[in-house]
């Protein structure tokens, strides 16, 4: 599989992430991290950078406190 097609079923299933160790799978990835897994494995899973797993943490709460109405 090239990057294209592992982007695409990151994009295109809820389910797969870019991990063979968990068969490519997001539900068997947070079975191992219950309580939330380092941002290394984030972003090798997502194919993205770990600077990008954080700006995304960061887009994502500020999203969450915008619909909270929290400042």
């Amino acid at each position: 599989m090239n990057n294209d097609e592992i982007r695409s079923r990151i994009d295109g299933d809820p389910d797969f992430v870019n991990l063979k160790r968990f068969d490519y799978s997001l539900a068997k990835l947070l079975e191992r991290y219950p309580e939330g897994c380092p941002d290394r494995v984030i972003a090798h899973a997502l194919l993205v950078s770990e600077e990008e797993v954080e700006e995304l943490y960061d887009i994502a709460v500020e999203r969450l406190r915008e619909l909270m109405g929290v400042k």
